[in-house]
């Protein structure tokens, strides 16, 4: 074979790798449905059927199903397989999963790289930012402390008759304070005993 051969011969092998994929998604979702894992085939769960009938990884099926089950044919075999689900990934956090689908139409630009040419590994780096973005950080032992103190305090003025007292943390002037809250009437009574 000619190299030029050999370039065809590629070409072709991947564009029926790409139907193939989506066309496992939709067998593998079909599968996945009780009245055909259990009671056509008898078995307990569709991981079982997976593992048992060596279909493919749990992983890959749950890829392949995502894929099938979120985008048309055409956008899924353009994106492929690994970048259509980290797409879908990607959407989740963001809102639905069937918001990929937007995003490979309007090829939207996720990081300053549009969706069809930002890389696998660029796009689940953006995913794992926005999800950290998403998740409050953990709080620090200083603003645990301060927040201790907050409840402490204002435990100890309601005990005390101050039952207004509202004490809360927060960052002032970069670090950590506490704040009360008194009615106009509990701050008097307070203060006449001091």
């Amino acid at each position: 074979m000619t190299a030029e051969e050999l370039i065809r011969v590629v070409h072709a092998e991947r564009e029926e790798a790409t139907r193939a994929f989506y066309a496992m998604g939709l067998a593998l979702r079909e599968l996945s449905r009780k009245e055909r894992y259990k009671d056509e085939l008898g078995f307990a769960t569709f991981e079982e059927l997976v593992d048992a009938r060596y279909l493919t990884s749990r992983m890959t099926a749950a890829k392949l199903i995502a894929v099938a089950s979120t985008f048309p044919a055409p956008q899924a075999q353009k994106l492929g397989v690994e970048k259509s689900y980290a797409l879908i990934r990607y959407a989740s956090v963001k809102g639905q999963p069937r918001d990929a689908v937007r995003l490979a139409i309007s090829n939207a630009v996720i990081d300053g790289e549009p969706v069809l040419t930002i890389s696998v590994r660029e796009l689940v780096r953006a995913t794992q930012r926005l999800r950290e973005s998403l998740d409050p950080p953990e709080p620090s032992e200083n603003e645990n402390a301060a927040r201790r103190a907050a409840r402490a305090l204002q435990a100890a003025l309601r005990r005390h008759g101050q039952k207004s007292a509202a004490a809360h943390a927060h960052r002032a002037g970069g670090e950590w304070v506490v704040q009360v809250h008194l009615s106009q009437d509990d701050a008097e009574s307070l203060t006449d005993g001091l």
